[in-house]
């Protein structure tokens, strides 16, 4: 049956926090196309006109189209049913922000006292996806979250940054890079891996010239899960001078200047000679080894 648009209030408490204003103004012109919409909205006679319990989206498109009623089911029921009906058929048939749809399940979760597998049931979802749609939800999480425009910052991202990092305050500086600069599920999951391995290999310090450089000049490939071939080495029409901002070539000359600076030591030194001199040895293969690798690579670039 049609209803009046004026007769129809929101829900309360509204499920969709945010509409997409792109795609609604398209919803719009659809509606418009087709004199109305195609799948009728769910509405609660209240006495003094209707409640929506699903279909926001569609009725603020139908009024944006200029239409003055929609087509809709009418049902009664109590307002705690209401409520469960209106965030499960949002979260199902609706085009949400991954943030709304964690409220959403929490929402759900708390009035019902479900667990995470009866919302995985109830919803068609792996328990795996409804536990990372909640994390969402965790104060850092959705303090990022909300404040990243669009779906900039999702479950993949914080499911890749997690992974990576394997640790929730880091993944959180992670995705804040990601918000900042704008990468994809890939390229966050490239930077939290990096973060992790210089952190855990050089210290907080290091780690955050992980997060500090722009990931277009950060030299760092896109996580793969495959193996892919070593590409042929080419001689570059031009010198570009990225490798010599790349955090990772100022940390090693860092390290020979450190490796410098104990020789020095140990020359100036009248103690444990023999200790000086069995490190010493070891520092030269050290030395020897990478030097081999130097000149193998530049003798390749000769070819």
């Amino acid at each position: 049956m049609k209803i009046k648009l004026s007769e129809i209030k929101s829900a309360t408490p509204r499920v969709r926090k945010e509409l997409n204003l792109d795609k609604l103004d398209e919803l719009a012109e659809s509606i418009k196309e087709t004199g109305g919409v195609i799948v009728p909205v769910k509405l609660r006679n209240n006495g003094e006109g209707y409640t929506t319990v699903y279909g926001h989206r569609r009725i603020e498109a139908c009024r944006m189209a200029g239409l003055t009623d929609i087509e809709a089911f009418i049902e009664d029921m109590d307002d705690a049913v209401l409520l469960t009906q209106a965030l499960i058929e949002n979260v199902v048939r609706e085009d949400m922000q991954p943030i709304d749809v964690a409220k959403a399940l929490q929402q759900i979760k708390l009035e019902n006292e479900w667990t995470q597998a009866v919302l995985s049931a109830r919803f068609g979802m792996s328990i795996g996806t409804v536990a990372e749609y909640l994390a969402l939800l965790k104060p850092d999480f959705k303090e990022l979250v909300e404040s990243s425009p669009g779906e900039q910052i999702g479950i993949g991202h914080i499911r890749e940054a997690k992974a990576g990092t394997e640790d929730d305050s880091d993944a959180v500086k992670v995705l804040e890079k990601t918000s900042k600069e704008g990468l994809t599920k890939k390229q966050t999951r490239t930077v939290a891996e990096e973060y992790k391995r210089i952190k855990t290999g050089y210290g907080k310090k290091a780690a955050a010239k992980v997060l500090s450089t722009p990931y277009e000049k950060s030299g760092l490939e896109p996580f793969a899960p495959t193996r892919k071939p070593k590409p042929t080495v080419t001689e570059p029409k031009e010198i570009l001078f990225q490798w010599v901002r790349d955090y990772r070539v100022v940390e090693a000359e860092d390290g020979l200047k450190a490796v410098s600076s104990c020789v020095s030591d140990i020359a100036r030194s009248e103690e444990d000679k023999g200790g000086g001199r069995m490190v010493l040895k070891n520092l030269i293969g050290r030395t020897e080894i990478v030097l081999n690798q130097m000149n193998e690579i530049l003798d390749d670039y000769d070819k």
